[in-house]
């Protein structure tokens, strides 16, 4: 019922800002259906360009994160989910846009949203994640090029009005779920704030 609430007001607030929601997705089965976990029904909501996505989509298993890019744990916890992603061919880890520490942050996320358009996506993330010491334009160029993004392209999506509802509903469901910070986790239906360690997070996996 926390989330019931919450969730709730999610949908309300977007409403009055036109936040794209998929069709397929009514109000009756976001809010009522118990055949399908709360953590699943969320991506149902967002669009699949808001969903960077690692591992098969009929995984026994589910992580999703809630993270910023600008956010250290979240970095600290990446190459732990890397990992985990190699080991658990069973296991799927969805990275979902929570951009709250800063302007920048969401100039990141639009960004990857956009990459995800043309299926670079997961690509740009991974790079984000990867960068050795502070981020800068020339590195942020520098990654462009080496995933061969259309950057022309890319700056053309990410000022459009579909990427930043796309973040912005993706915002709103994680403050709907309880998302105080990031990173910000659902292990399958286990829903847990903060960073958390690898061992804790193998040992609530289905096996």
């Amino acid at each position: 019922m926390r989330y019931f609430k919450k969730i709730i007001l999610v949908v309300i607030m977007s409403a009055f800002i036109c936040l794209p929601v998929k069709a397929e997705m009514t109000l009756k089965e976001l809010f009522f259906d118990e055949s399908k976990p709360f953590h699943l029904k969320i991506l149902d909501v967002i669009p699949e360009e808001g969903i960077v996505q690692i591992g098969d989509e009929n995984a026994k298993n589910t992580i999703i994160e809630f993270m910023d890019y600008f956010c250290g744990y979240c970095k600290k916890v990446h190459v732990e989910l890397l990992q985990i992603a190699q080991e658990r061919s069973d296991t799927r880890i969805i990275f979902l846009q929570h951009p709250i520490l800063s302007e920048s942050s969401k100039l990141l996320a639009n960004m990857v949203v956009a990459a995800n358009m043309q299926n670079k996506g997961l690509d740009l993330h991974n790079a984000l994640f990867g960068i050795e010491g502070n981020l800068n334009n020339i590195k942020l160029q520098q990654i462009i090029e080496e995933l061969e993004i259309n950057s022309a392209k890319l700056n053309i999506d990410m000022s459009k009005e579909e990427v930043t509802n796309i973040v912005k509903l993706s915002s709103f469901l994680a403050n709907g779920s309880g998302a105080r910070g990031t990173p910000t986790f659902f292990v399958n239906d286990e829903f847990i704030v903060g960073y958390v360690s690898i061992d804790r997070i193998k040992a609530l996996l289905n096996l």
